[in-house]
């Protein structure tokens, strides 16, 4: 199922892609919801959300990887990721996957963040990325 996308070439199988721009894709069995790279690659049981990557190399998820984009109300994303055999509950508290910080972390530096910003920010820095791949 593809909606509300602009994909200029590549494949799409057994997925579930919304708001995603890219100028080439390749998804199998996978998750991608409002990313926005030169370059996307997700395997079978990937999740990627709310990443914008300016990389010629794009977005890489291997199988089972999760990796979400967590965006500050000034712009400034941060990445998690995470894999699908993680059970986020149990591992709360834990640094998993090379994160910079904990699930738990994240959660309370944006407890009382302002969505509305942030939402405007992410908006634009989809926009101008998009724009500068020429989509």
């Amino acid at each position: 199922l593809i909606s509300a996308s602009s994909i200029k070439s590549g494949s799409v199988k057994n997925s579930v892609v919304s708001a995603v721009k890219s100028l080439d894709v390749q998804i199998d069995g996978a998750i991608v919801v409002n990313c926005t790279a030169k370059k996307i690659v997700a395997g079978k049981n990937a999740i990627l959300y709310n990443i914008v990557d300016l990389s010629d190399e794009g977005i890489v998820a291997g199988e089972g990887d999760v990796v979400v984009s967590v965006t500050e109300e000034d712009g400034t994303m941060m990445e998690l990721k995470s894999k699908h055999s993680i059970c986020g509950g149990k591992a709360w508290k834990d640094i998993v996957e090379g994160n910079p910080m904990t699930f738990e972390d994240v959660m309370k530096k944006n407890k009382d963040a302002n969505v509305t910003a942030i939402e405007k920010k992410r908006r634009e820095l989809h926009k101008n990325a998009s724009d500068s791949f020429g989509i």
